[in-house]
């Protein structure tokens, strides 16, 4: 009876445990992959991969291009060009005018040197998505065009019926190509033989007979160069107060009436040029803004690099008119608006708000700075007022 008994609690014992082991193997599945499914076939996957890498690649490539070069030191740069054309020995002093237009053949080498080179013509999403370069090129082509300019009828001219010399005005004729164009000719090709004409100028003024004779840095060329800068300035504010927003800045106290950019260069200039016109219709929507303010930053970049080689070469003439002061008060305004962006995007916030006004702090810099130009013109001029 007794072995009976253990024989049959051995027997229900067992089928508790296989009903157990049952139930949790219902309850627990093992879950699998499946090989067929969609993400994890290797047709899709492989793709899937690659274009997420090619992104994360594309927007690191997109923020490093659109990075504004830092400024440079323009003394440096000049001696640094005279010593790789052979044109000085580094203890041989430059001659007058070789920081002026060396400076302006570094600014517009540096547009095909810089991360990404030229932009404005490109076709890749890399600068065409990110489009702050290419609205900081085209203000800084569009200053290129007024120093040239300016360079061929102003500064390089020995006397008021001197004629313009002829590689400033194929130079300036190369400049005022269209910004943009990608087809033949493109506009690399036709910037790149403009700095090529810059250059024979700069070998020429280093070269010349007598001083003088490739750059004049009398009262007068200074004060008409001057007067372009003035105007050039006046578009600036101009744009920035339509790109303030909710901010009155009326810049038509502190600077004069802006003229068309058509009349301050030669030649044909691209609609949609620097120049705004006023009215409150003309205020800059929500996605212009950050545009309108590198078009700004652009110009004001070549500004200032060539106001602190014009305050070098023509150093005598400021000093003999005690004007030195004032020039520098120019320069201190210029390097200000040069700061570099801490912020990764430009903003319009209220005045004396939390968040910043960057075109109304910009507008004001350059207000300024139109003052001190105009206190500088009367300066040279004998101080009259």
């Amino acid at each position: 009876m007794s072995n009976f008994g253990d024989e049959e609690y051995d027997e229900t014992l067992r089928k508790q445990t296989t009903e157990e082991s049952d139930k949790e193997s219902v309850e627990e599945p093992e879950v699998e992959s499946d090989p067929d499914s969609f993400w994890n076939r290797k047709a899709v996957r492989i793709p899937v991969r690659a274009g997420l890498g090619l992104v994360v690649i594309g927007t690191a490539l997109a923020l490093y291009w659109t990075r504004i070069p830092p400024t440079f030191d323009v003394e440096v740069s000049a001696k640094q060009m005279a010593i790789e054309k052979e044109h000085r020995l580094p203890d041989q002093k430059l001659p007058v005018g070789y920081r002026t237009v060396a400076t302006m053949v570094r600014l517009v080498d540096q547009l095909f040197t810089k991360p990404g080179g030229y932009q404005s013509n490109g076709i890749s999403p890399m600068t065409q998505i990110p489009d702050n370069m290419q609205n900081w090129e085209y203000g800084y082509v569009i200053q290129l065009r007024v120093l040239v300019n300016a360079l061929r009828f102003d500064l390089s001219r020995a006397g008021v019926n001197a004629q313009d010399h002829p590689d400033l005005r194929e130079a300036e004729a190369r400049f005022n190509f269209k910004h943009d164009n990608i087809v033949l000719p493109s506009t690399d090709s036709q910037y790149k033989e403009g700095l090529q004409f810059l250059e024979d100028y700069l070998d020429k003024l280093n070269s010349a007979a007598s001083p003088g004779q490739y750059f004049a840095p009398r009262n007068d060329q200074l004060i008409d160069w001057l007067e372009k800068q003035k105007n050039m300035l006046g578009s600036y504010t101009t744009m920035l107060q339509n790109n303030i927003g909710s901010v009155t800045f009326d810049t038509g106290v502190l600077t004069s009436e802006p003229i068309p950019t058509d009349e301050i260069v030669a030649g044909d200039v691209e609609q949609g040029a620097v120049a705004n016109k006023e009215g409150d219709d003309n205020i800059s929507g929500f996605f212009e803004r950050d545009d309108v303010f590198y078009q700004v930053r652009g110009g004001v970049y070549a500004l200032y690099h060539t106001m602190l080689a014009i305050r070098t070469d023509c150093k005598a003439t400021i000093n003999d008119n005690n004007a030195m002061g004032i020039m520098n008060r120019v320069l201190n305004e210029l390097e200000n608006a040069n700061k570099p962006m801490n912020s990764p995007m430009v903003l319009n916030g209220p005045e004396f708000g939390i968040i910043q006004n960057h075109s109304l702090v910009l507008a004001a810099h350059l207000a300024k700075t139109h003052l001190a130009i105009q206190e500088l013109q009367r300066q040279l001029a004998g101080g009259g007022g």
